[in-house]
């Protein structure tokens, strides 16, 4: 008996020990809402015996044993932008935020190669199974992940950002195609189009400069003179996870190998602190939550804003809950609540609540879209204006743009989302977003244990993404088809233009023929 326990005991042991998979993760960024996109994935791969080492800024709380934390650095400091900083036309702002960005990630790139385990790593080169890499502003943790000679997964926090088209081999086209840095949406009018279309190349010659050329010269250094190009790097992702999904960001046709994680960080709500339960169960009317993100502080927003926001909060028979995190606020009416930090998603969670007032970023957009609630969206950066555009779509967002910020045009961005038909139009969206196969975390470690089983299957990369330009858009072949028909009209005109002639001289014989014979008549008659 105890040895047939034994034997139990072993089997299981070996079959736990096969589906065990050696993980590394590389996540140089400093941003702590991608770090909250991706820490439930590795904590749940090392809570499926898989053995996980994540290279980042931050430590995961109460980690397992099967997980590894390489600590890039304990100083996270963030100064956070003003919303001086805000820029409205969109031909200045989407290459400045592009350079901005890839500032952020040639940085993080340095960060990430000076550190003295990851250089320990580049010279001893560990095994892994499989290698996720984050992959957004910088495309740097990506060609570590190829240095190591493993399978590796493109892992993007955020939205298809335009310098990742022409990787996936995804054909851009400005009617059709929408760009995450734009709030043009899907159905653009023709100067939209035109602007799209001339920002599109600028953003990825801006982000080829400032990111790819400039990561390239620096890991020269550590990865040696035989480094590919970052565009073939990123290009050879077995797969790449994007933080959306289809049911709202769907549209464009992608490779096989894009796969959404939209909502990864959702996870259970949790209690909601008695004060603010208090203050949301209490309103008559219902509650309007307000929050305009972390990348901006609260406290520089400018005192004509600030008035024009409480004068129109002022004026609701709905109470309204506002993350501030500025100075205290004076004289608010007794409908506001401030508070300088709130449990978002428990509180959008709560059947009382009615609306949303976001910048619209990435994670308030999911946790809006998780929930079900009309959304007013006032973008100030980056992805915003995407994400804000894919809820207007969707049809449970407006857009209100900052510079418009007033309380006319708010308070009637109010009354319209509060109207019954948005409140269930955006129910049935929620309902969408949920209604997958798998749930995405779910999704997210099915793929990544599907690429280490596999070693990197190839057969998902779309062929596309690995020819050059003039092959996408079968130049050649068109250039082909073009001399041909050329060829062939010019030959059929010489043809033509032969019949011609002889039918030509043929008339002329005819009628000096039917000349010569009248003439004789007539001299025979005389």
């Amino acid at each position: 008996m105890a040895k047939s326990v034994v034997l139990v005991y072993y089997f299981v042991a070996q079959i736990l020990a096969a589906q065990s998979y050696k993980i590394l993760g590389i996540f140089p960024s400093l941003d702590r809402n991608n770090y909250l996109t991706y820490r439930g994935l590795f904590r749940e791969l090392a809570n499926r015996n898989h053995d996980v080492t994540l290279i980042s800024h931050f430590l995961l709380p109460d980690a397992l044993a099967g997980y590894r934390d390489v600590q890039l650095s304990d100083k996270h400091v963030f100064k956070g932008l003003s919303f001086e900083s805000v820029i409205v036309n969109d031909i200045s702002r989407v290459p400045f935020e592009t350079l901005v960005s890839t500032k952020a990630g040639n940085d993080d790139c340095k960060t990430l190669m000076n550190n003295h385990e990851v250089i320990h790593m580049i010279r001893n080169r560990p095994r892994y199974d499989v290698i996720i890499a984050e992959s957004y502003n910088s495309d740097c943790a990506l060609a570590l992940a190829a240095n190591l000679s493993t399978p590796y997964i493109a892992f993007n926090p955020q939205p298809l950002h335009p310098w990742h088209y022409n990787r996936l081999g995804i054909n851009f086209n400005s009617a059709y195609i929408s760009q995450s840095l734009l709030p043009y949406g899907k159905q653009p009018w023709f100067f939209d189009r035109v602007k799209s279309f001339i920002l599109y190349y600028i953003t990825n010659w801006v982000y080829y400069i400032g990111s790819q050329v400039t990561d390239h010269v620096y890991l020269y250094k550590y990865l040696g003179d035989n480094l590919e190009t970052l565009e073939s790097i990123a290009s050879n992702a077995s797969v790449v996870f994007v933080n959306t999904h289809k049911s709202v960001f769907g549209g464009v046709v992608r490779p096989d190998n894009v796969v959404d994680i939209g909502g990864i960080h959702i996870r259970p709500p949790k209690v909601i602190p008695t004060e603010i339960e208090r203050f949301i169960n209490e309103a008559e009317h219902g509650v309007i939550y307000v929050n305009l993100g972390t990348t901006v502080k609260d406290s520089t927003l400018p005192v004509d804003k600030l008035n024009e926001l409480v004068s129109t909060f002022r004026r609701l028979p709905l109470r309204v809950l506002w993350k501030w995190d500025g100075a205290n606020l004076e004289n608010l009416p007794r409908n506001i609540m401030t508070m300088k930090w709130l449990p978002q998603y428990d509180i959008l969670k709560h059947e009382n609540v009615k609306a949303f007032i976001s910048h619209a970023g990435i994670l308030s957009t999911i946790e809006a879209l998780d929930v079900g609630i009309p959304v007013i969206a006032i973008p100030l950066f980056g992805d915003q204006y995407g994400n804000a555009a894919s809820l207007v779509d969707a049809g449970m967002a407006t857009i209100l743009t900052y510079d418009n910020l007033r309380k006319e045009l708010l308070l009637d961005a109010i009354n319209e989302v509060l109207d019954p038909t948005w409140q269930q139009r955006a129910k049935l969206v929620s309902r969408m977003w949920h209604d997958r196969p798998m749930s995405p975390l779910e999704s997210a470690i099915y793929w990544i244990e599907y690429v280490a089983r596999y070693n990197g299957p190839p057969n998902l990369i779309a062929p596309s993404a690995s020819i050059p330009w003039y092959l996408q858009h079968q130049l050649d072949v068109l250039a082909f088809v073009g001399l041909v028909s050329y060829i062939l009209l010019y030959v059929l005109y010489k043809i033509l233009s032969v019949c011609c002639c002889c039918c030509c001289r043929t008339e002329a014989l005819t009628e000096e023929t039917l000349s010569q014979e009248r003439r004789q008549k007539v001299v025979k008659f005389e």
